[in-house]
């Protein structure tokens, strides 16, 4: 029983320190987070990209920026920002990408 513990509590920690960089809440996520690339340029264009995951174990679609971008038709990016929610360890990310 012992080592049945300790297995789940290691790979619980490595699930959580993996995705660390993810501000993942164990119960509940609801943040937006900036990404990059932000230049004063007013955008003309903006396109989002998806993906899922579930318990940390399953990855599903592409929320690259590169994908928002041919998503919203932009050539050149102005900025990214990432939103993530999350409820008992399913996991929604969105990449919003805008510029011209």
């Amino acid at each position: 029983m012992k080592k049945i513990i300790v297995t789940l509590a290691v790979l619980l920690f490595s699930a959580t320190a993996a995705n660390a960089e993810f501000l993942g809440g164990l119960l509940y996520t609801g943040a937006t987070t900036p990404g990059g690339g932000y230049t004063t340029a007013s955008p003309s264009r903006t396109g989002t990209a998806h993906c899922n995951n579930f318990m940390y174990l399953i990855s599903i679609g592409d929320c690259s920026v590169k994908t928002a971008m041919k998503n919203g038709g932009i050539r050149t990016l102005g900025g990214y920002d990432v939103q993530r929610e999350s409820y008992l360890g399913f996991q929604k990310i969105i990449v919003r990408a805008w510029g011209n």
